[in-house]
This record gives C-alpha cells, structure tokens and sequence, in this order.
C-alpha cells in the first residue's frame, strides 16, 4: 500500500513539476537533451567547456537533494490523505530547488551565447510559446552566492 502511495505522490509531483516547467523556456542543462543544445547552438570548445563544468556543479548540488528526497520518501508515513499531504509539503521545496538550480543552469549557459547563439534561443522559445529566460553575465556567474 505504501509503494502505491509513494509512486502516485512522484507521478502526481513530476507532472506538476513539467507544467511549471512549461511557462520558462527551459534548456535543460545536464538532461537527457545535452547534446542537443550543442548541435543546435554550435556551441565552441569554450562553452562546452564552461557548459560541462557547469553540469557537473549542477549534478553535484541536486544529488544532496536527491539523498534527501530519498530520505523523507523512506521515512515519512504515508499510511493516509493526511501523511501524504505533510509528505507533498516537505517534498515541494526540495523540488523546487532542484528546478531552481537547473534553471540558473541554463541562465548561465544563455549568459555566454553569442547573439546569433542567443536569437536562436528567443525563436525556438517563440516557436514553443514559452517564455525566454534572461541569461547571467560572467559578472553576475563570478559573484558568490
């Protein structure tokens, strides 16, 4: 009964998670669609390099998330509406830092396009009636957080 409960609060919180996810438009840096945003910017050997670097920064800082969304899925009751429903309220800010960080991801990467790079990226967002995400300069990327 609590493999049931667990796997439709995941279901329930990833579908959410993609129609938030529809209003931006996102890269998804470090996902399934890496190397395609390399072909379809052409993205030089620096910003591979920078891109890479990035990823590895990115997939570092989620995988303390992902431990501790692992955690509360073992841990917490979900016997009931009521433990499911604490259960979805510990699990949203952990979500959304994790969509947070891949989001600045993508900021960064968009901070060091070239402006044919970065036109591309406004006409595949319009294409997609999504909303363009404004990029991070190098100023901006240096400064701690």
């Amino acid at each position: 009964m609590k493999l049931i409960y667990t796997h439709s609060i995941l279901l329930f919180f990833f579908t959410l998670s993609s129609f938030a996810q529809l209003m931006d438009c996102t890269l998804g840096i470090g996902g399934k669609d890496t190397e395609t945003i390399i072909k379809v910017f052409q993205l030089n050997d620096k910003q591979l390099v920078q891109m890479e670097t990035w990823i590895q920064d990115l997939k570092m800082s989620n995988e303390g998330i992902r431990e501790q969304i692992d955690n509360l899925l073992e841990k917490h009751p979900q016997s009931n509406p009521e433990e499911i429903q604490s259960l979805a309220q510990k699990f949203k800010p952990l979500r959304d830092q994790m969509i947070s960080n891949s989001k600045k991801c993508d900021q960064k990467l968009l901070g060091i396009l070239n402006e044919n790079q970065y036109r591309r990226y406004i006409s595949l967002c319009e294409e997609a009636a999504r909303k363009p995400l404004a990029g991070i300069s190098s100023e901006e990327i240096k400064t701690p957080e």
